[in-house]
């Protein structure tokens, strides 16, 4: 019996943010902390965040990749996949990915990429970028 590939999603959000909360009753998601920038003193820097996905017209067995990639270069900085199962078209699906620990080496633009079963489905960018410390003298800057 030959299995049918599942049909390409369309995504309808992608977020990052801090924290997604899911409620335990009502299934309803509260992303926590939505940002495009990466404020820090000092690179590299690891931040720790969700990426979440609202997805219309899925149906079936997906493999969901995210990955982080430098847009100055290109690069690859990390990738995360995961297995689900979509039950029904009907309904528009969504998914949160943690991501623990995504390190931004530079300051700079960013994207966070969205797959399914190995097809681009859509991305979100966000920047980088070097903050100075509270307090700190000009001369203290790096």
């Amino acid at each position: 019996m030959c299995m049918s590939e599942p049909p390409v999603p369309s995504v309808l959000a992608m977020l990052v943010c801090d924290q997604v909360i899911i409620d335990q009753q009502t299934k309803k998601k509260s992303l926590i902390g939505i940002f495009d920038n990466v404020n820090a003193f000092a690179f590299p820097t690891a931040v720790n965040c969700a990426v979440y996905a609202k997805l219309a017209d899925a149906e079936g067995d997906y493999r969901f990749k995210v990955r982080l990639v430098n847009l100055k270069d290109e690069q690859l900085l990390g990738e995360m996949e995961v297995s689900a199962k979509v039950q029904s078209q009907v309904d528009p699906a969504d998914m949160v990915i943690q991501l623990m620990g995504a390190v931004f080496p530079t300051p700079g633009k960013y994207e966070v990429q969205l797959y399914a079963n190995d097809v681009y489905l859509g991305r979100v960018t966000m920047r980088a970028i070097q903050v100075k410390a509270p307090g700190a003298m000009p001369w203290q800057q790096h």
